[in-house]
């Protein structure tokens, strides 16, 4: 008896978010942990995506696509807590994370614990959320890389450190937690990649390490910009990168920003960076590394080759922020 009695006062304390107990759920109990937890949210009343408290004091974890400032009255609807207004507390637009606080929550809610460490490649990891037109539903997936990567969100308006995920991640899942089979939070549902016709099968997930951060410090982070998409030189047409000189690698400025920080040291859409800070550059992760190792306001230099006979010049461009 004194045994049952034990094991019935662990599991409850890790449905309300407690001491989290490392054993392996199984598919209907990993269900019900994390649906409890979880929450869907609403900006002026529409359902915009998905979210979980990460906290028990009623701090919920979002996209911050989601709830950017002009996003007006902001809700979440819980199946432990019900429908309730929620405050903005930080975002750092360059995790695509938002944190919400619940306004007038008297007691703890069901929340999940963060992952110390990030899914090694193959792992397999679930997400819950609250895709449009339906509730509720825990989806499969499989951690696809080994390291994060940078992806260009059209929400944030900004590249986003994500690491990506092969799975399912429907419209209305964004904000979401990614979970393992301990109910553990590995990441945040950001976006998804696209096929020309269909969404491609791939999720671009937020690592665990960002969101632990942003619930350690409640405070929004200031995200970096050059003010520009770029695009790997060798993703070109073979007429566009014929006009460089054979074998030449680097990153180009390919939609700059109308008056954004390269757009104002004259980089166009042809303009290639082969190297930043003296480090040469072939992917968009080499750029994209050293501008998040700043702060906006600093600056980088950037070695700029453009197509034709032009020489190669060297510009200085000071960092924007992400937002203004």
């Amino acid at each position: 008896m004194r045994a049952r009695r034990a094991l019935a006062l662990v599991v409850g304390l890790w449905l309300l978010g407690g001491c989290a107990p490392r054993v392996q759920f199984d598919g209907a109990a990993l269900f019900e942990t994390v649906q409890r937890a979880s929450v869907f949210v609403l900006a002026n009343g529409r359902h915009t995506g998905s979210g979980f408290f990460v906290a028990p004091d009623g701090l919920v974890a979002t996209a911050a696509h989601m709830v950017k400032a002009k996003a007006g009255e902001i809700e979440v609807v819980s199946p432990v807590v019900g429908r309730r207004r929620a405050e903005r507390v930080a975002v750092d637009f360059g995790h695509d994370l938002a944190l919400l606080r619940v306004v007038g929550l008297g007691g703890s809610s069901p929340w999940l614990p963060i992952a110390e460490g990030s899914p090694a490649p193959g792992a397999e990891v679930f997400l819950f959320g609250d895709p449009v037109f339906r509730h509720k539903l825990l989806l499969t997936g499989f951690v696809s890389v080994a390291e994060p990567t940078y992806s260009y969100n059209p929400g944030t308006g900004c590249y986003v450190r994500v690491f990506y995920v092969t799975g399912t991640s429907p419209e209305g899942t964004s904000g979401g937690c990614w979970v393992d089979r301990r109910g553990r939070v590995v990441g945040v549902q950001s976006g998804f990649l696209n096929s020309p016709k269909a969404p491609a099968g791939i999720a671009m997930v937020c690592p665990a390490d960002a969101l632990r951060r942003l619930v350690a410090t409640r405070t929004s982070v200031e995200t970096p910009t050059l003010g520009t998409r770029l695009d790997e030189l060798w993703t070109q047409s073979d007429g566009f990168i014929a006009r460089f000189p054979r074998g030449t690698q680097g990153v180009l400025t390919v939609v700059p920003d109308k008056d954004g920080p390269v757009a104002k040291v004259g980089l166009t859409k042809e303009s290639l960076i082969t190297a930043i800070d003296g480090r040469p550059v072939a992917y968009v992760d080499d750029v994209m590394a050293v501008v998040c190792s700043k702060k906006p306001g600093e600056e980088v230099t950037l070695q700029v080759l453009d197509p034709g006979d032009k020489p190669a010049r060297t510009v200085v461009v000071r960092l924007g922020k992400v937002g203004e």
